[in-house]
Order: structure tokens, then C-alpha cells, then sequence
């Protein structure tokens, strides 16, 4: 018996009270539902169980997949539905989540990577005294540029960049020296109350000048003052250093597999 089923756009915001359960780990997907329109193409929705109370969700937004389960879910049909699918680039979700549905997925992984999850709790932010902007269209090529530079990171996927640089839905804010972009960090799944920041970078010729904190400290500020708690994950001691500083405090592990290409 088939268990999983893909829900109608118009049905997505029924997830918010479960997902809202946990909603500092599923800040993806509330944001993701509260941002995108129900008959968007770009993205999917698929549950196990009941819509009011389901045992399992996965989320599809253009080439990534998030998943937030119970033990009870059905994670090998899950992970069909992410190699039916084929374009994948990777899956993440709350560790105990990702661990239940990676033996689903071994001979489509690359690579899997934990990281810390951490929730800005005591804010400690710098003042800003640099020349710090939101980025816009015309940056976006220096910008992609930039990112796919930083030897940590993965590739951008640049469809979803310049979707969400166009339409606003992330806020991308950047430093510049030398008419050129050096550091940049970015929200994005901002829900009401809620959003998380990734893509923090400071280009290699750049660093140990206290770039990323004060962009970082620019970017919660603003959603603070806009109602919203920022969160973020890392892997890097270093960057963990600087989040702690500022007054970011872990609240458990987020998990992300790399999925191979077809």
C-alpha cells in the first residue's frame, strides 16, 4: 500500500501546527510554505499520514529536499520519491531524522555531513561602522561569484539564488572594499516569527578583519527589529567561535546528504 501522498498547494499551511512543533528545526519548511505560492512549480510537499497530524513530511524547493519524521514514517518510500525524482543536489533535516532515511539512500550519497544547529538567544552584536547594503540584482554575478569561490562550500544553485534575490524572499546584505564585494552573509526561510542565515562568507584576501561579525551583526538586527529570531547552522569551530560571541546557542544537530547527480 502506498503511504506517501503529495499535497495540494492550497493544503500546505494545514503542516504549520505540527511543523511549529519544533519550529527552530523546521524553519525551512514553515518559511518555504509561508513564502511560496500554491501553485508554484518549483516545489512540493508530500506526507505520511493525516494532514492534521501527519507522521512524516518531505519538502522539495527546486533541487533540495528537507524531511522532518517520526520513527513511524514510511523513509523507504520517502526516499523513492527523492530518486524518482533524480535532480537532487541534497537532503537535510534534524539528525535523528536524516539518520532514519539515510540506509534508504546510500547508493545515491555523496557525502553526509552533521552540523551544529544554533538559535540567537542573547544577542551580543557588534555596531556597525562599515559600509554594509542589501544586495540587489546588479550584484548577483559578483555575488554567485564570490560564493562559489569559498573552498567550504558547496556550489550554489544558482536558479534558486537569483529567484530569491529577485523577489526579496532572502536578504542578502554585503560589505564592500575596493569597489569589490568581500563578505556577505544572507537570510532566508523567514517565517513570521523566525529565519535562518546561511551563506556567511568572506572572501580568502579578507579575513581576520572581523568582516563576517559585523555583516552577521547587521543581518540580526534587522530581523530582530522585523520580529524575527534568527538561526543557523555550522560545522567550522572557528565560525562556531564568532556565532557563540555574538550570542548564538546550540539546540541539537542538523544533518545534510549530499545526493550524487544522474
Amino acid at each position: 500500500m502506498i503511504r506517501m501522498r503529495r499535497i495540494s498547494g492550497k493544503e500546505w499551511k494545514m503542516l504549520i501546527p505540527f511543523l511549529s512543533v519544533e519550529r527552530e528545526f523546521n524553519v525551512f519548511m514553515i518559511g518555504d510554505i509561508e513564502n511560496t505560492v500554491p501553485e508554484a512549480e518549483h516545489m512540493e510537499i508530500f506526507i505520511d499520514g493525516e494532514l492534521e497530524n501527519p507522521t512524516g513530511v518531505l519538502l522539495r524547493y527546486y533541487r533540495f529536499f528537507v524531511v522532518y519524521s517520526s520513527e513511524r514514517m514510511d523513509h523507504a518510500e520517502a526516499a523513492a520519491i527523492i530518486k524518482d525524482f533524480g535532480k537532487g543536489i541534497a537532503l537535510s533535516g534534524k539528525a535523528d531524522c536524516i539518520d532514519a532515511i539515510a540506509t534508504h539512500l546510500r547508493e545515491i550519497t555523496k557525502e553526509e555531513a552533521t552540523m551544529h544547529l544554533a538559535v540567537l538567544k542573547e544577542p551580543n552584536l557588534e555596531k556597525n561602522d562599515l559600509p554594509i547594503r542589501r544586495a540587489t540584482m546588479s550584484d548577483a554575478r559578483e555575488l554567485l561569484a564570490l560564493l562559489n569561490s569559498i573552498e567550504e562550500f558547496q556550489a550554489t544553485e544558482e536558479e534558486s539564488f537569483l529567484s530569491s534575490l529577485e523577489s526579496g524572499t532572502s536578504r542578502r546584505y554585503i560589505v564592500e572594499m575596493n569597489s569589490r564585494i568581500v563578505s556577505t552573509a544572507t537570510s532566508t526561510a523567514e517565517t513570521s516569527d523566525m529565519a535562518m542565515i546561511i551563506g556567511v562568507a568572506t572572501h580568502k584576501d579578507y579575513r581576520k578583519q572581523g568582516l563576517a561579525s559585523k555583516v552577521m551583526s547587521r543581518l540580526c538586527s534587522d530581523l530582530l527589529a522585523s520580529g524575527k529570531t534568527p538561526c543557523l547552522f555550522y560545522d567550522n569551530p572557528e565560525a562556531g567561535k564568532i556565532y557563540n560571541r555574538l550570542g548564538f546557542r546550540e539546540i541539537g544537530k542538523w544533518k545534510i546528504l549530499r545526493l550524487k547527480k544522474d
